[in-house]
Order: C-alpha cells, then structure tokens, then sequence
C-alpha cells in the first residue's frame, strides 16, 4: 500500500546519515501489525504448557519425549536466524516477516491433523520457522523507523504483546480444550497465522528498498564481525542460559511444575499460568516505560537488566527449595523481575551499525532459541534420570532446575563482572557488509 508523506519524516543525524522515520497513524498501524503477528509466535511458544497433559494422555509420552517435542519449535527457529537476520537486511522486515508466517499457518494445520509422534515434531519444527522473524523483523523495522530513544522501549512493548499472547493459551484455551481439543485450537490458530502474513503485505507500506548491491554471501560475512566482538560474547551466555532457560520453563514445564510437584488440577494450573503471563506483560510494560526515562536523561538503563535478572535467581532458588511448598506469588515476582531479560536484545546491538541490526540481533537470537531448545529438552531427560536413579518424580524436577540455576547463575557472573560498559570496549569496525 501508499503512504501519506505525512506520516513519514526524514531527519539527518548525528552520524551525517539521513534517517527515514515514521510519525502517527502509521507509526501506530507499524506497531499494531508486527505485536499481532508476535502474539501468535508467543502464543504457539507457550501452548504446550497447557495441553501437556492432554498429549501425555493421548500420546503416552515420557518426560523426555514431552520437553524434545515442545523444544522441536525452538530447534527450527534457532537454525532459522542467521539466514533471517540476512533476509531481514537485505528484503526488508515486511516482506519477510510475511511470507514465513505462512509456513507457520502451515505447521499448525499439519500438527491439528496429525496422527503420529513424528508429524506432530515436524508440524511443531514448521511452526518455529513460520514464527523465526516475528520479533527480530519488529526489532529491525524499528530500528529503521523510530528514533534512537525508542528502541528499548518498543523491544518491552513488543513483549507486552507476546505476553498477551501467553494470555491467550493459559485459561481461555484450558476452557476451549473441551469443546475443540487441542487439534482444534491449532486449527484455529492456523487461521489467525494467515490473517497475520495478509496485514503484513497489505495494511504495511513498501518502505524497504532491498538491498540487492552486495551478495548474500558478503552481507554473510557481517557475522563474523559480530561473533567476533567481546561485547557480544559479554551479553550472550546470560541471554541464552537465563532468558532461554525462563522461556523453557515457561512455555513447558512450569505446567507440570503446578501439576505435579504442587498437585493442582490442570484447570488450576492454568489459572495460576495465566497470573504469571499477566504479571510478565506488567513487568515489560514497566520496563518500557522506565528504560524509555533513563534513556532519555542519559543514564545506564542496563543497569535495571542486571539487577532484575540477579534478584530473579534468588526467588528461583527459593521456588526450587519449597518444592511443593513454594507458591504461585513466588513465580509472579520471578516473571516480574525476569522481564528485564528482554533488555539483552537493545544491550547486545549498542556496539553495531543499524545496517547490522539485523544480523546482530539474529545472531543473539540463535544462541538464546538454541539454549531455550537444549534446556527445555535438557529438563526432561534431567527429570528421566533423577527418576530412574531412585528420585521422586517431585524431587527429580527440583533436581533438573536447579543444574539450571547454577548455570543461570555462573552466566549472570560473567555479564556483571567489572568493564560491562560499551564505552570500555575498543570500538566497533567490523567487516565489510
């Protein structure tokens, strides 16, 4: 579609560069489509923590079998960043993102339909690579588009949105199982997949002009450069250990945390899922809101990352010491402080040229779904062992967690440790790309 010049605001700056930004009503429709679109990605990320039990039911699957089927979403979309974050900077955040949702369509329909262990993985594997741009193609438009002070904020906001998301899957689906079964609620999610990709390429104007001048082989090689900057490799064991590790919890295991270490029913294990995912948007909504402030006077707003992620260790520590004694409130304050996580994507991309936004934040992103799909896997087969060595079922996920937390714990170390800032780094030069 066109676009009211209005709406659109070309400013020079500080660098010499002449920055394209969107003002008003577009600006709002920008940010409408790309959180619509992440719903549905957080929304099939977090699923499986209420249907477990119905797969258990149906399928007779062992834990180890549960956390490699749920995990296989995260697999395909850890495999998918690196040809995303070229994609994303040479055909734009729009084009992209638009055409891999369908393949997302795709893998529910498949997964709605599907009649053995090993469809059901690979429609589960379809799905993480229909939903692999969602965030990262916002974070690229973004950084396009809106002006400097607004990054950290709209990265919050996103998650807001994919917050809701998580709301979506936790009672009401719990309440919609009777009625449609989870094949049911894939197929209606396969639905909602096509809506998404149609808003994208239609209701979104063409502003991206891709970038054709240099091969993808070249664009590639800005990977290296990446991978190849202490800043990165600063902020990247705590953002794949820490915020992969809470995305596996969350999207499986905290259900089976309520159900079987605690002993609620799935109806009241659900309720309790959708207290934290609405306590997680509070948390992002909070965090926009506050990075947004400090950014603007000028102050250190990773600082707020470093000390939410330390304090949401100790409460985990105590939800694993409790066991069956820990409470829902526990987990709310966790999901709340472990909000400022999302902070890791802005804190990463400090170093790099918008050019490579693209490239860094995928590049981020493909360790933090690599670790989210070796710890929510890892869980499980921790959980099968403890087992088998003589362990309760309930000590034996206590004892998977908290191999969890030392590792979450030795990561956050690394990251606070003396000389964190960007300025102390020597400063970015990178490759040609």
């Amino acid at each position: 579609m066109r676009y009211n010049p209005n709406n659109v605001s070309r400013e020079t700056g500080p660098d010499g560069v002449e920055h394209m930004y969107v003002n008003g009503a577009l600006a709002v429709r920008m940010f409408v489509i790309f959180a619509a679109a992440y719903i549905m990605s957080y929304a099939f990320r977090a699923i499986n923590a209420v249907i477990a039990q119905p797969l258990v039911n149906e399928l007779g699957l062992s834990a180890g079998q549960l956390g490699f089927l749920a995990s296989a979403y995260f697999l395909s979309f850890a495999l998918m960043q690196l040809p995303v974050g070229v994609m994303l900077d040479r055909y734009g955040p729009r084009r992209v993102e638009a055409v891999l949702i369908g393949f997302a369509a795709l893998g529910a329909l498949l997964f709605a339909v599907a009649d053995s262990y090993a469809v059901l993985w690979l429609a589960r594997a379809l799905i993480g690579v229909g939903v692999s741009a969602c965030l990262m193609a916002a974070v690229k438009a973004y950084s396009l588009y809106f002006r400097p002070h607004l990054q950290a904020s709209l990265s919050s906001w996103m998650l807001v949105a994919g917050s809701l998301g998580a709301l979506t899957v936790t009672t009401p689906v719990e309440a919609a199982l009777p009625a449609l079964g989870w094949r049911g609620v894939f197929g209606l999610a396969a639905v909602l997949c096509v809506f998404a990709g149609l808003a994208l390429w239609f209701a979104l104007p063409a502003l991206f002009k891709p970038q054709k001048t240099e091969s993808v082989g070249l664009m590639a090689q800005g990977y290296k450069a990446i991978y190849a900057h202490p800043h990165f490799w600063r902020v990247a064991p705590l953002a794949m250990i820490t915020q992969g590790g809470f995305m596996a919890f969350h999207g499986l295991w905290v259900g089976p945390w309520f159900t079987n270490v605690i002993g609620l029913s799935n109806a009241q294990a659900a309720q309790n899922m959708f207290l934290i995912s609405a306590v997680l948007m509070l948390g992002y909504l909070t965090l926009g809101f506050l990075t947004k402030r400090i950014s603007k006077a000028g102050g250190d707003e990773d600082q707020i990352m470093m000390i939410g992620m330390g304090l949401s260790l100790v409460v985990f520590a105590v939800q694993i010491l409790q066991g069956a004694g820990s409470s829902v409130w526990g987990w709310l304050i966790h999901a709340f402080l472990i909000s400022s996580g999302i902070m890791t994507y802005a804190t990463c991309n400090k170093p790099f040229p918008k050019k490579l936004t693209g490239r860094s934040s995928t590049a981020l992103n493909l360790l933090i779904f690599i670790g989210a799909f070796s710890i929510q896997w890892g869980i499980g087969l921790g959980i099968d062992a403890f087992v088998a060595l003589g362990v309760s079922n309930t000590d034996a996920m206590r004892c998977s967690l908290a191999v969890l937390w030392l590792m979450q714990l030795c990561s956050w170390i690394w990251y606070a440790r003396p000389g964190r800032k960007v300025s102390h780094l020597i400063p970015f030069k990178g490759l040609r790309y």
